[in-house]
């Protein structure tokens, strides 16, 4: 028996092939990538590069931790993929807390979020920025998954823009990849009547249960049944505040009216002022994620994508004078 079962065995690596090549023409992800992999790529003209962070931190019961990193490397590698000869830096895994470390809006004070200061996170886009452009990278695009450091990576990219544009290189800020996929996330769930806005709702859980290896992997069962804290918006004052704010952009535009910060809209992590409200259910989710389906998530997974794409293009032609190739 032991002779027939060594037999096998040698069998079977024998008929395993040896010395097998990796195709590398398709990788995306720099970190997949040998050194020399990388200079033959960028011999070839991969020379654009996304600069991408995702975030760790409380999602629900429902949905784990690192959903922000494992979305954002998800979304920027079929970013990268659709623009062609556009590379992935490894995602960074740890933001700015989106409301300055304030544990009555983040919740913060539960276990496994980690967070950085909005200067540190800054310095370290820069010393990312550095790093690529120093290694051969000429379009360096800098996005965020995580609300939290948005402004940051929209100053790290403009002082490095500035710095590296007489060496051939351009840095960018892609805003669109954040604030205008939430918008637009949020008037797919109004159009389609699906609840909006929240943290570790509907946008988050949707997109999870579309891109996790295996069911439950990424989000618990829970979520069909689970409590969560209400917005405190329906969708027609979500709707009312929206038209408003875009009203309000048009005349900013126009130079009759002053901007104001943020990006507003949405529900957001917050809730309504209603002092008639219910104590809230304190376990990291703000929103409905009961109706959240994979069907949902690849919907909105096109739209990130897209709006993505469409940004990176836009903005390497007004720079470049040419569309991204």
């Amino acid at each position: 028996m032991k002779k027939a079962l060594a037999f096998i065995t040698l069998s079977v690596l024998s008929a395993a092939p040896a010395g097998a090549q990796v195709n590398v023409a398709n990788i995306v992800d720099l970190e997949l990538l040998t050194h020399t992999e990388v200079t033959q790529k960028l011999k070839d003209g991969w020379t654009s590069i996304l600069l991408v962070t995702g975030g760790t931190e409380e999602r629900g019961p429902q949905d784990v931790l690192g959903g922000h990193t494992m979305m954002a490397h998800s979304h920027a590698v079929m970013i990268a993929k659709k623009l062609g000869k556009t590379l992935v830096a490894p995602v960074l895994p740890v933001a700015v807390n989106a409301t300055g470390l304030n544990p009555a809006r983040e919740m913060a004070d539960q276990p496994g979020a980690i967070q950085m200061p909005a200067d540190v996170f800054k310095q370290v886009q820069l010393a990312q920025i550095e790093s690529v452009a120093r290694g051969g990278f000429k379009d360096i695009y800098l996005m965020g998954d995580h609300g939290g450091g948005q402004a940051e990576l929209k100053a790290a990219a403009e002082e490095m823009d500035k710095k590296l544009q007489p060496k051939g290189v351009r840095v960018y800020y892609i805003s669109d990849f954040y604030n205008k996929t939430h918008d637009d996330v949020d008037m797919y769930f109004y159009e389609h009547k699906l609840p909006i806005g929240g943290h570790g709702a509907m946008l988050e859980t949707s997109i999870m249960l579309y891109l996790e290896p295996t069911p439950g992997a990424w989000v618990r069962p829970m979520y069909k049944t689970m409590e969560f804290d209400p917005t405190g918006q329906t969708p027609e004052q979500w709707k009312a505040a929206r038209d408003a704010r875009i009203a309000r952009a048009a005349a900013v535009a126009a130079g009759t009216a002053q901007p104001e910060a943020g990006r507003g809209g949405g529900g957001g992590r917050g809730r309504g002022q209603d002092p008639n409200a219910p104590p809230r259910v304190n376990n990291g989710v703000t929103g409905d994620p009961r109706p959240s389906t994979k069907a949902i998530g690849k919907d909105l997974i096109d739209i990130i994508v897209n709006n993505g794409v469409n940004e990176i293009k836009k903005v390497t032609a007004e720079r470049r004078g040419a569309t991204h190739q």
